[in-house]
């Protein structure tokens, strides 16, 4: 019986980190709560997306300005994920990675489309399981 509880266990936990992947997905691509999108953070989120010349960033206080400038530069989101696997879950840390394709258009009319690999690092948190490291990698080269 209890291996059948942990087996529960660790699917409810998948799911959940899944969850918190679609839930910033749909955060950001609203464009209108910046706190939903914070909500999917750890307060010591470190999130990095150099890899598209996004500068690093570390704290919730960081994130929301960087998410507060995006939502007021951008008139659409669209994000696409695909791919979603989880590579470490163990208690109350998991590690996943899922491809995600992005686009944009700014207030300037400009374009933005992108391939990206995120690498995710979660914490379990006392509200949930939440990203404490958040890493996009490029699959293709930037378009815009």
């Amino acid at each position: 019986m209890e291996d059948i509880k942990i087996r529960l266990q660790q699917l409810e936990d998948r799911q959940q980190v899944q969850d918190v992947i679609t839930n910033y997905l749909v955060a950001v691509d609203d464009l209108s709560s910046v706190d939903e999108v914070l909500d999917c953070f750890t307060d010591d989120a470190v999130f990095d997306m150099s890899g598209i010349d996004y500068p690093v960033l570390e704290g919730i206080d960081n994130l929301r300005d960087f998410f507060t400038n995006v939502f007021s530069s951008m008139t659409h989101h669209a994000h696409y994920a695909t791919n979603f696997k989880l590579d470490q879950l163990e208690n109350d840390t998991a590690a996943c990675r899922t491809h995600v394709i992005g686009m944009g258009i700014t207030k300037d009319g400009d374009k933005v489309l992108f391939y990206l690999q995120y690498h995710l690092r979660m914490k379990r948190t006392n509200s949930g399981w939440k990203m404490s490291n958040f890493r996009g990698q490029a699959l293709m080269p930037l378009d815009s």
